[in-house]
């Protein structure tokens, strides 16, 4: 059953229009007797859900604003709800180049139940246009290459513009000092400037350049490589004005050079320059030479530190000075009177005198004195005791002879073989060396200091023989 007031249905809810109110009660609704005859009362509220797509292009520097995506509208079933607004405005320097538009915004009535979606859609175009603004670049260098300067054009560590229409521009330029020489590439943030091998002086450059497309940045500019400084020559010269002596040259102390060579006297460093060393030359004296004064003057043994010049040669001269006097000792010898033989200067000694002489004795001057001066020995043989001698005769002609130091003086048969001198009388006389026996004797003389020889032949004792050379000496022996 239904109300009406007029053509107005004031009941049947959801879709009733109307409402009845008793003063300012709303009446819900009526019965007659156990009839509902009216009903207004309320349901349980239905939503609206919006969905917003942003379709701005681009989407930067754009803000939507009012009804937004998620946004919710809830009311009684069938009952009407307005549309969603949504709308946007756009950040500083930004403008429409075309729209906006806004699709989807329309009323409705709420569903019967639970929710339904409308999609709002905004579009159009944008542009930035902010006003021109400034950019400041900064070179930063960083490096270094010995031998090589790396100069900057301009020579402002900054360069600034206008963003968007300025560029920087630093022109660099490296420099390969007179001499030095490239050794691994030299380049600028890895790009070669000059190469392996170039010998300076020479120089190359390379451009950094860009937009200015910021507000700050920095530009590096960053140096590699290696260069050789230049080698030059030094000569080190000894002259040794040193009588009776010996020179040595040596170089030692080297800083940054080298010994590159040895001709004569002379010494030759390379190095580059400003290199050091410290050069020494010193006079030794000869054998049998001393310093007069007994010390080495330092004139002798001179010290000199050099430093290489940046030029193609140089050179020093050390010159040694100095006296040497002659040192040698002379050496003495004891020797016994002259003989004329060997075996008369071991026989017959007599008294000692010193001689002196230098070096070697043999061949040597026997002097009077340690001097080396005065007489000198008669020549013939001298007695050095121990049972040898020395022949003098101008100089030492022989040393160490052997000698007899006595004779026995004995009968002794003799012959011209073994079995004569065996059976002659023993009545006649010779002197003999070694022994008396003749199987042990080593000579038989016709004297007492055993200088002259008994000759060849045969003599005995009567119980044993020997045989004798030309000069008297045993060469064969033996019994009867």
């Amino acid at each position: 059953m239904a109300i009406y007031l007029g053509s107005t249905l004031i009941s049947s809810n959801p879709t009733g229009t109307g409402a009845l109110y008793l003063g300012s009660l709303n009446i819900c609704d009526a019965y007659l007797e156990n009839t509902q005859v009216f009903d207004n009362c309320n349901q349980p509220n239905t939503s609206v859900v919006l969905t917003v797509v942003n379709a701005i292009q681009p989407t930067t520097g754009t803000n939507l604003v009012g009804d937004l995506d998620g946004a919710t509208k809830s009311g009684q079933p069938g009952t009407s709800f307005t549309a969603f607004n949504t709308s946007v405005f756009l950040d500083q320097y930004y403008s429409w180049t075309s729209g906006p538009t806004f699709s989807g915004e329309v009323g409705g009535t709420f569903p019967a139940t639970g929710s339904i979606t409308r999609t709002t859609t905004v579009g159009g175009t944008t542009s930035y246009n902010p006003p021109p603004s400034t950019g400041t670049y900064t070179l930063v260098e960083t490096g270094s290459v010995s031998g090589v300067t790396f100069g900057v054009a301009p020579s402002t560590a900054s360069q600034s513009g206008t963003i968007g229409s300025s560029n920087y521009s630093w022109t660099i330029t490296a420099t390969l000092a007179s001499g030095y020489v490239v050794g691994t590439s030299i380049t600028v943030n890895g790009s070669i400037v000059l190469y392996q091998g170039v010998t300076g002086p020479t120089s190359s450059s390379i451009t950094l350049s860009g937009p200015i497309s910021q507000t700050t940045a920095n530009i590096p500019a960053s140096y590699s490589g290696s260069a050789s400084p230049p080698s030059y020559s030094y000569g080190f010269s000894m002259i040794n004005n040193v009588s009776n002596s010996t020179a040595s040259q040596s170089v030692s102390n080297l800083s940054g050079a080298s010994v590159t060579g040895t001709s004569g006297n002379t010494i030759t460093i390379g190095g580059p320059a400003g290199s050091t060393w410290d050069m020494n030359a010193e006079a030794t004296p000869n054998t049998n030479y001393v310093w007069s004064g007994g010390t080495q003057p330092a004139s002798a043994n001179q010290t000199v530190s050099g430093t290489m010049p940046a030029n193609n040669y140089s050179g020093t001269t050390i010159t040694l000075t100095g006296t040497t006097v002659y040192s040698n000792p002379a050496t003495s010898i004891s020797l016994g009177q002259v003989g004329y033989c060997s075996n008369e200067a071991c026989i017959d000694p007599g008294s000692s005198t010193t001689w002196w002489y230098q070096g070697n004795l043999l061949g040597a001057t026997l002097w009077a004195n340690s001097s080396l001066t005065g007489a000198n020995p008669a020549p013939g043989y001298y007695s050095t005791g121990g049972g040898t001698t020395l022949e003098y005769s101008g100089g030492v002609s022989s040393t160490n002879n052997s000698c007899y130091s006595s004779t026995s003086y004995i009968a002794l048969g003799d012959g011209g073989n073994s079995v004569t001198a065996c059976n002659d009388p023993l009545n006649d006389y010779f002197y003999v060396t070694g022994s008396t026996n003749p199987q042990s004797m080593n000579g038989v003389w016709d004297n007492q200091d055993a200088c002259t020889g008994a000759g060849a032949g045969f003599y005995s004792d009567g119980n044993s023989w020997n045989q004798t050379n030309s000069s008297g000496l045993v060469i064969n022996f033996g019994t009867c």
